[in-house]
């Protein structure tokens, strides 16, 4: 089994310590509530202030969407699509939410390993 990291992993670092975490940290964006059974859009993006490389020995391959232990979307990445720059890397996922959600992003790194997010709460209305 992988060992998963995480920015809180990182957190109580210095500042370069933080911004390795942030760069390499997913990070869910979506609202924190969903009607059943309506399309619901959820955004992962790789970092929140810092760009990741994006060269061809570092750059992200992955990004996955988990509700618990449910894997309910991957976006694979061809490192070309984005240039040879630091980039934020965003993946866009739409799911049809039938229970409250509980999401997890995972993220692999082909240099430094996989990376998780914070845990999502989305509410669910008409359960």
């Amino acid at each position: 089994m992988p060992r998963l990291f995480s920015y809180v992993d990182f957190a109580g670092g210095s500042e370069k310590v933080r911004n390795y975490a942030d760069k390499h940290s997913p990070v869910i964006i979506c609202n924190s509530e969903a009607e059943r059974n309506i399309p619901f859009k959820v955004k992962v993006r790789i970092g929140t202030k810092v760009k990741h490389p994006n060269a061809p020995d570092h750059h992200y391959e992955y990004i996955q969407l988990w509700n618990l232990e449910t894997l309910v979307g991957e976006t694979k990445l061809h490192r070309s699509s984005f240039g040879d720059q630091p980039v934020h890397i965003e993946a866009d996922f739409t799911i049809f939410p039938k229970v409250s959600l509980r999401l997890t992003a995972l993220a692999y790194c082909n240099k430094h390993g996989l990376w998780r997010s914070e845990e999502v709460f989305v509410k669910v209305e008409g359960e």
